[in-house]
């Protein structure tokens, strides 16, 4: 506690500062070019990512690798093969848009929908007819044993085994609208996630079902199954509270009688004799906006024990997949992005793919991985080595004034390779444009930043690999800084009205003797009781007689705690007389009873000491408007009286040496006050002549006592007899 307290006596705000990054949240704000973000705040080089080729076309759904050759399939039944380099359109396929592929030793597979068609196809894109299943959509494709495929469809929601002469057979009905995504895990068992309750099966080769988990999320979007027997799933998008039923039976095998095989023209000429108006898609679709409600992922134990290890509020999970080492990837939408669960508590963002979704990723050769996209829609490898090097721009600093540049240094650990560090700045936010320009950070020099003095700063810094391919690794980048002290400003001084004091904590305020003052700048109202609670600034006032105040408002662009200090000065003298310092607030009454009467002025001084090393604070000085003391009442002159027939003529003049007249008033044997109006009929000098009459009062002795009062509230009062 005692070290805490000496280190707030030392934290004035013109000292050295320090811009930190060091968590993910920090580093995600700058620009990240070929280098993957951890959830803990880890960068290091990203895996290469390079684009195998640019389909033409919005969407690519699925893609497979057979060899050297990759098939990608999506929109309007368009299937592509890129080999050695160079991509070509391999096939065109009827019946709609291809969402899954598998490949078996010498065949290529593609699943089309709507109308669940599976399509074989050879090595030179010759497509035939394998099967029509009974179901709307086919939306995932995974092989079976014997050259068969499993096969996933939607309305309704069914795993079917398809064998390789195209004869179908219904193994599994989930009782769900659609059976989204398939995986065959690494006993054989077919893993199969649905939608609209978001679980995932466990099912045997026979048809045997049984519900390993239900996700917290509508829709089981992709599956990926590990060689040790775990098996991954992940699921988004929200869903209403259902009750679960039980796990379905065995369903009773139903045969579905294999298609004659038919090539593409005879497709397409089918096709073209179905109604043109096609059924609507499931409720989750691939579109640009993302699922509300986010996505999780879910690890499935060998045992069947499911736990939850990723979740995300806004992206939307649409492919996983293991890469060479064993780690779990996924791609997102709808900001495509590439992530790697580490484990159950951290992350990597390795890729932003610059399109909306991922929606596949396949092993490659070498331990690569392939990644197809949509919006728009693209081939992308991934790996298997990192990109050499790599750079982070960071966000702006803000300093808020001109500011002094100290050392930028960084922690990490270069691996055998390099971290290299650059700063510039500028005075414009936007854009950067008319920065200086990048300049290196030497640890030789100290690490100092070179950029010019300015109000803005971002820093850069590049990671290169070892000559090995080791990858460094950056954790923390601090920018010390120091903001030019700059003097207080005083924005606002005002003398406040006479006879009025600022209210203290055990002063108690009524309606009857107090003045609210408005914003600063604003003009009085006339009546002095009239509130104006409206404005920014307003204070209100309680009357106390001999009492006027002054109130200001200082900034300080440095954020420094100011003390004000005021003083005075009466016209015709020469020094200024102290009245109160080292005032925190921004206002201050007195009693002036104590001055003579006359014209003064007061001067505030304010100051940024308190929060500056001692003999480096600056001020500002301002001196208010000239303003009157007044406590002398008003002089009353040349009182006469007569009766003339039966009324009462008082005559008699008033004077004031500083103030304006406010008004005039009589009495006659102690009644009531009578308004005496001046011979001018206005009253606005500070002297004027009063003529006024009453009516005669029965008594024969008559005294009349007559008060006049100043524009400060002085009162002078006069009394006369007459017989």
């Amino acid at each position: 506690m005692a070290a805490l307290g000496a280190a707030s006596l030392l934290a004035f705000s013109v000292e050295t500062k320090t811009w930190t990054h060091s968590e993910a949240s920090e580093f995600e704000k700058g620009i990240l070019k070929g280098l993957a973000l951890s959830s803990n705040g880890r960068l290091t080089l990203a895996p290469e990512w390079k684009e195998l080729f640019d389909a033409e076309t919005p969407h690519l759904w699925t893609a497979v690798a057979m060899g050297e050759r990759v098939f990608a399939a999506g929109s309007d039944g368009k299937v592509f093969v890129s080999e050695k380099g160079k991509a070509r359109l391999f096939a065109t396929l009827e019946g709609g848009t291809v969402y899954s592929m598998a490949a078996v030793p010498g065949s290529l597979f593609a699943g089309v929908a709507p109308d669940a068609k599976i399509y074989k196809l050879d090595g030179s894109g010759r497509a035939a007819l394998l099967a029509s299943l009974k179901a709307r959509y086919l939306w995932a494709l995974a092989p079976a044993p014997n050259g068969a495929l499993y096969a996933a469809t939607g309305e309704p929601g069914q795993v079917w085994r398809v064998e390789a002469n195209g004869q179908a057979k219904l193994l599994f009905d989930a009782e769900e609208a659609h059976v989204r995504s398939l995986a065959v895990g690494a006993k054989g068992q077919i893993y199969a996630g649905t939608e609209p309750r978001g679980l995932v099966f466990r099912v045997t080769p026979a048809g045997e079902a049984f519900v390993v988990v239900q996700t917290g999320k509508r829709e089981v979007t992709a599956l990926a199954a590990a060689a040790d027997g775990t098996v991954y799933a992940a699921a988004a998008g929200n869903r209403s509270p259902v009750q679960v039923p039980p796990a379905p039976s065995v369903v009773t095998p139903t045969t579905v009688t294999p298609q004659p095989a038919t090539s593409a023209a005879g497709a397409q000429q089918a096709a073209a004799q179905r109604p043109a108006t096609q059924p609507a898609p499931p409720a989750m679709s691939f579109g640009a906006a993302p699922a509300a409600g986010g996505s999780e992922i879910w690890r499935l134990h060998p045992d069947g024990e499911p736990r939850r290890i990723w979740t995300h509020p806004q992206a939307v999970v649409y492919a996983l997949a293991l890469d060479g080492k064993g780690a779990l990837l996924a791609g997102t939408g709808a900001e495509g992005k590439l992530h790697r669960i580490d484990d159950e508590r951290t992350s990597t963002l390795l890729i932003d793919a610059g399109a909306l979704q991922i929606t596949a990723l396949v092993p490659g050769q070498q331990g690569s991985l392939l990644a197809a996209t949509a919006n728009p829609g693209k081939l992308f490898q991934l790996g298997p080595g990192l990109v050499k090097s790599g750079t982070i721009e960071s966000d702006v600093l803000d300093a808020g004034g001109f500011t002094y540049w100290g050392r930028l240094r960084f922690e990490g650990s270069a691996e055998g390779g390099a971290i290299q560090l650059e700063a510039r700045s500028g005075n414009l936010e936007s854009g950067q444009s008319f920065w200086s320009p990048w300049t290196p950070v030497d640890p030789a020099r100290g690490s100092r930043i070179e950029a010019p003095p300015a109000r803005f700063l971002a820093w850069r810094a590049t990671l290169s690999s070892s000559p090995a391919g080791a990858s460094p690794v950056l954790f923390l980048v601090e920018a010390a800084y120091q903001m030019k002290n700059l003097p207080p400003a005083i924005e606002r001084f005002e003398i406040t009205p006479a006879n009025y004091k600022f209210p203290t904590s055990t002063s108690p305020l009524t309606a009857s003797q107090t003045l609210t003052l408005p914003a600063f700048g604003q003009p009085r109202r006339q009546s002095p009781t009239a509130a104006n609670p409206g404005d920014s600034g307003a204070v209100t006032m309680n009357y106390e007689k001999g009492h006027i105040g002054a109130r200001w408002r200082v900034s300080d662009a440095n954020g420094d705690a100011v003390e004000s200090t005021i003083e005075i000065r009466g016209a015709g003298e020469q020094e200024w007389k102290p009245l109160k310092s080292g005032m925190k607030e921004s206002r201050y009454s007195w009693d002036t009873t104590g001055f003579a009467d006359g014209r003064y002025r007061l001067r505030l001084t304010a100051s940024d000491q308190p929060d500056n090393y001692p003999g480096m604070g600056l001020t500002a000085s301002l001196e208010s408007e000239e303003f009157t003391i007044d406590n002398t009442p008003p002089e009353i002159m040349d009182v006469s009286a007569r009766v003339e027939g039966q009324k009462l003529i008082v005559r008699f003049r008033a004077r004031d040496a500083l103030s304006s007249l406010q008004s005039a008033e009589f009495s006659v044997n102690g009644g009531e006050w009578i308004a005496a109006s001046p011979t001018t009929r206005i009253t606005d000098s500070p002297e004027h002549d009063y003529s006024t009459e009453s009516a005669k009062p029965a008594q024969s002795e008559i005294t009349i006592a007559i008060r006049v009062t100043d524009e400060m509230d002085n009162v002078g009062v006069r009394r006369i007899t007459i017989r």
